[in-house]
């Protein structure tokens, strides 16, 4: 929020030396950004961190000041309308949505349209905001002094009959910069008979805003829903002024205090005849409302005692009206524009802040400190990431969401029937679904950065996946594990490495078992213990792996610790002519089922129909000779021979 110190002073007396100013805002909570000079007026620009909507406004701030300071502020001059005002019956306003909380209507006709003088243009000008015409710059600058946003019709061209209502989805209202936005059925519109007039809160349209040739002006000052506007101005990428106050729930009473300060500087600069009629819609009447504030509490809270006589002096100098009090509980009445007051905890930190957080004292701690309390799964993942981390690859974290150009990735890489989450307020145009693999985020990734790492990419993410069945909305956890080569033999050590992962990591009994992928060549999964843990396979020459985490990771034990064999292994290859749509993975169970003392099975080679294992026989108990090893061939020959499986050479 940018507060020129100049107009700041109309409201308030301000310390000379700026930094006493923004040194004590910042500790009220509202950071200082930076200061800047426009028109030789010095700019503080503010961080509004809080939800304080009444802050975005000079007469906000000079609020803050004024409490913090303890000096007199000093209110602009508003309107004074007569005793018997009349109702407007030249716009008829019809109301079909609760997202209007109150509106006030006024007419002002035979206005005179010039530029605006030169101290409303300066003051729009600190903000950035262009200059329009006497009658729009008013509108924007009672916005920045009051927080009121308010809008301006061309009374003769906005027709006999209005409505505040929910747009029908598909319909279409341009701007009046000239855009045009494809309205929703969750879009609270102005509209008359013929044409949609305004987004509600958010920006005026093109045919009815004021003209060079406007005669006589409709002046609309309302109050809104704040969610739905938040989601208007979101949904059609509308940042604008109006927008970002309306969205942080401004006071219903704000828009009366708002149209009548318009209206008393276009008396005073005999702009316009001011109407003696006035439309006021306020179906439910915002009124303040009563807290109470504990001084145990409040001293509990705080860390120390702060006197009664002195958190009621600040409450006062807040605004906040004491009604009842005793020696130990206030009851106090909120200010209405003070809508992010709702709890005796907010009451405490009004209190805190204005008294100086520096003066809460600070304390050791006296508790034990407490032991490890990460969730096992965080140290599991953490483990995960470990052990692949020591295996040479790195690890990314992209956002869970698919782009357009990969969802036949997200949809097609699993057996299982799933549906997507379709993403209702995406990020960027591009992306509908979240992910319900990590496989199309990290191929992108692998073939940006292939030319940057030569010779091999080694990559991984440890992330959530999202889907949902006919009846609920599903997250698991899973691992992915990427790799390319310029290497032949880069599927062999992609299996590799995939084996040595499940050995960091306590995995006994991996199996990898061929299956049929619409999107991977040479795909399988990966079965332990009968289950199902993962699937992987090969595109592009991408090797990728995908590891169900909350399977895996209950079957983990604690490492195993055997003696190294003291007798050597006889170790010989073997060359089969393999059919095709044979799984490999049950060949190599296969040979290991043979005999106990076939301890260690590997696919070396492949060359068309020809594969080539590598066999380990070895006794823990003696070395075991030619003879005995011919025996346990001969098994293995024979076995394979059942299976259709021909021995080479």
């Amino acid at each position: 929020m940018r507060i020129p110190v100049n107009w700041l002073k109309e409201y308030v007396k301000v310390p000379d030396n700026l930094s006493e100013l923004t040194g004590k805002l910042t500790m009220a909570g509202h950071m200082l950004d930076k200061l800047d000079k426009v028109n030789n007026d010095v700019i503080v620009d503010l961080e509004l961190r809080g939800n304080r909507a009444d802050c975005y406004s000079i007469l906000g701030i000079a609020r803050e000041v004024s409490a913090l300071f303890n000096t007199p502020l000093n209110y602009p001059k508003i309107y004074q309308k007569s005793h018997k005002v009349l109702q407007l019956n030249e716009v008829g306003l019809k109301v079909t949505s609760d997202y209007l909380q109150r509106v006030i209507m006024i007419i002002i006709r035979d206005i005179k349209l010039t530029q605006s003088p030169n101290w409303l243009k300066e003051r729009l000008e600190e903000y950035g905001i262009p200059a329009i015409n006497n009658i729009v710059d008013l509108s924007n600058y009672v916005m920045l002094e009051t927080g009121q946003p308010m809008h301006t019709f061309d009374l003769d061209r906005v027709g006999k009959n209005l409505t505040i209502r929910l747009a029908t989805k598909g319909e279409q209202m341009t701007t009046f910069l000239g855009e045009t936005i494809s309205l929703t059925n969750d879009d609270l519109v102005w509209a008359n008979e013929k044409d949609i007039l305004s987004i509600a809160g958010v920006i005026g349209g093109k045919l009815h805003s004021i003209s060079n040739e406007t005669k006589n002006v409709l002046l609309e000052s309302a109050s809104y829903n704040q969610a739905n506007i938040r989601r208007s101005v979101h949904r059609h990428k509308l940042l604008t002024d109006a927008g970002i106050r309306h969205e942080k729930e401004l006071d219903p009473n704000l828009v009366e205090f708002g149209i009548y300060r318009f209206l008393e500087l276009i008396k005073e600069n005999k702009w316009g005849k001011i109407e003696n009629k006035i439309l006021d819609y306020y179906p439910s009447l915002t009124r303040p409302w009563n807290l109470n504030l504990n001084f145990g509490y409040l001293n509990t809270l705080s860390g120390r005692v702060i006197e009664p006589k002195k958190v009621i002096e600040i409450l006062k100098r807040l605004s906040f009206k004491i009604i009842k009090e005793n020696s130990k509980d206030l009851e106090v009445e909120c200010p209405t524009y003070r809508t992010d007051v709702k709890s005796e905890e907010d009451l405490i930190e009004e209190v805190l802040r204005i008294d100086g957080y520096d003066k809460i004292p600070e304390k050791i701690l006296s508790v034990e400190i407490p032991k490890n309390i990460t969730p096992n799964f965080i140290n599991q993942e953490q483990n995960i990431k470990n052990n692949l981390v020591s295996l040479g690859f790195d690890e990314i974290i992209s956002l869970p969401f698919v782009r357009q150009e990969n969802l036949r990735l997200n949809k097609y890489l699993f057996e299982k029937i799933t549906l997507p989450v379709r993403v209702v307020n995406p990020p960027s145009p591009d992306i509908e679904e979240m992910r319900m693999t990590l496989f199309p985020n990290l191929s992108d990734f692998t073939r940006k950065i292939i030319n940057e790492r030569g010779d091999e990419v080694r990559l991984f993410e440890v992330g959530k996946i999202y889907f949902k069945n006919k009846k609920n909305y599903i997250e698991e956890r899973k691992a992915g594990i990427c790799y390319w080569s310029k290497n032949k033999e880069s599927y062999f050590k992609f299996k590799g490495f995939l084996e040595a992962f499940f050995t960091k990591i306590s995995i006994v009994g991996a199996i990898f078992i061929e299956m049929d992928s619409p999107i991977f060549l040479n795909s399988y999964k990966i079965s332990l213990y009968g289950k199902i843990v993962g699937i992987g396979g090969e595109i592009d020459n991408i090797y990728y792996a995908e590891i169900d985490l909350d399977k895996i990771l209950k079957d983990i034990s604690a490492p195993q610790v055997t003696l190294w064999p003291k007798y050597p292994p006889q170790i010989e290859d073997i060359t089969l002519v393999v059919p095709e749509r044979t799984k490999i993975g049950e060949v190599i169970q296969s040979i290991k089922s043979v005999d106990n003392n076939v301890s260690e099975v590997e696919l070396i080679d492949i060359y068309k129909d020809s594969h080539t294992f590598k066999i380990w026989y070895q006794d823990p108990k003696k070395t075991l000779d030619n003879e005995e090893v011919e025996k346990i061939r001969v098994k293995i020959v024979k076995i394979l021979s059942n299976k259709g499986l021909k021995i080479k050479g």
